[in-house]
């Protein structure tokens, strides 16, 4: 094991912190260590005083194998594997050892295997960071190859359509997703470069829509319009009705900071469930609210002791139990709506009333974005 300068500090420390305690002279903390084909070593990784003289290795060093009343070895051990060995030399030369001095070298062996355990696990666990990583960096590059090509096909294919616009119009559609799929590219190459980690987002923060430029305008209708497409698209698809907007309230055009761009993935997880759950015969369709939007489906009614249940983690309503899913989608979506000064509620009864827009919309489930509409622009 390759020590690391933290790890040699942190062990140093924990020697001086013993040292010159009740009669003992020195410390010596020895790891165990065996390549293959070879026998097991102790290989010396701390000691104390730091000019001790007596570093010398087990091997080479006969007189660390006998018996002396004024040294005593200490294993450093995780459950049944020895990881180390703690050497303790005192001035104690009848051997009697106080046995408070005895209890408290166990306390410190066991502290010092900790160390040594903590250590080796970060260890494995950085080498498995630098192996993924790699192969991160290998599969991007050979995936820029076929996108490539995927754009230049399309391309060939629109001049050979010629005035056919139906057609064309599904392979701009495809090139539009094959530009999206370069934008995931894209953000996989900037795993491999440190990051800082963003607050308040978990495990589950997906990457739509990714590398957004702090610097470049984004609106709620250029996040939302290729979402409506792939909406569109899927609806046509599975022969469903599908419903969207005609028209797009001011505040849906006005420019936007980047962090507002969660906005898309909150839609996109909404409506992805809507599609996986619905029956099939089910309209699906996004509307505008005066602060935000529905999200909304004719399928099969969600129960109502499920209403609050869907949009914690994990959670599998009625209709999801013979799908497919992770019970994830609608708690990252409403995590991100509050995570923006919005929320995300499914509409029932008693809180219909409270949308003027909703008493034209008699839909079986209807999701409210509710959005922070004056902070949005400012």
């Amino acid at each position: 094991m390759k020590i690391s300068q933290k790890f040699e500090d942190l062990i140093l420390k924990q020697l001086e912190s013993f040292g010159c305690s009740m009669g003992v002279t020195h410390l010596v903390i020895y790891l165990a260590t065996a390549k293959q084909g070879t026998k097991a070593t102790f290989e010396i990784i701390g000691h104390w005083p730091q000019f001790d003289r007596l570093l010398i290795s087990i091997d080479d060093d006969p007189t660390l194998k006998v018996a002396e009343p004024t040294r005593r070895w200490y294993p450093l051990q995780e459950n049944d594997i020895l990881l180390g060995v703690l050497r303790v030399e005192t001035n104690f030369k009848d051997g009697n050892w106080p046995v408070n001095l005895d209890s408290r070298l166990k306390a410190l062996s066991v502290s010092l295997a900790k160390c040594v355990s903590i250590e080796m696990e970060r260890q494995t666990s950085n080498e498995e960071i630098n192996y993924l990583k790699n192969q991160v960096s290998i599969v991007i590059h050979q995936l820029r190859n076929p996108l490539a090509a995927i754009r230049t096909y399309a391309k060939l294919l629109i001049k050979r359509l010629g005035s056919d616009n139906d057609s064309i119009e599904i392979v701009e559609s495809m090139m539009v997703e094959q530009n999206q799929i370069n934008q995931y590219v894209d953000s996989f190459e900037k795993l491999n470069v440190p990051i800082k980690l963003p607050l308040d987002i978990g495990e589950e923060r997906l990457l739509l829509p990714p590398n957004l430029d702090n610097e470049k305008m984004i609106t709620v209708q250029n996040l939302l319009l290729p979402i409506l497409e792939r909406g569109k698209a899927n609806a046509k698809l599975e022969k469903r009705a599908w419903t969207q907007p005609s028209f797009w309230p001011a505040w849906t055009l006005k420019a936007i900071e980047s962090k507002y761009g969660v906005i898309a993935e909150i839609v996109a997880n909404v409506l992805e469930n809507a599609f996986k759950y619905a029956k099939k015969d089910a309209e699906i369709g996004i509307t505008f609210t005066s602060k935000g939007l529905f999200v909304f489906d004719d399928g099969e009614k969600i129960k109502k002791n499920e209403n609050d249940k869907i949009f914690q983690k994990g959670f599998r309503g009625a209709a999801s139990k013979k799908k497919d899913g992770t019970g994830v989608g609608l708690f990252l979506a409403k995590k991100l709506a509050k995570q923006i000064g919005g929320d995300l509620k499914l509409l029932n009864g008693s809180s219909t009333h409270d949308f003027d827009e909703i008493n034209t919309l008699k839909k079986t489930n209807i999701f409210y974005l509710e959005l922070p509409i004056a902070e949005l622009h400012e």
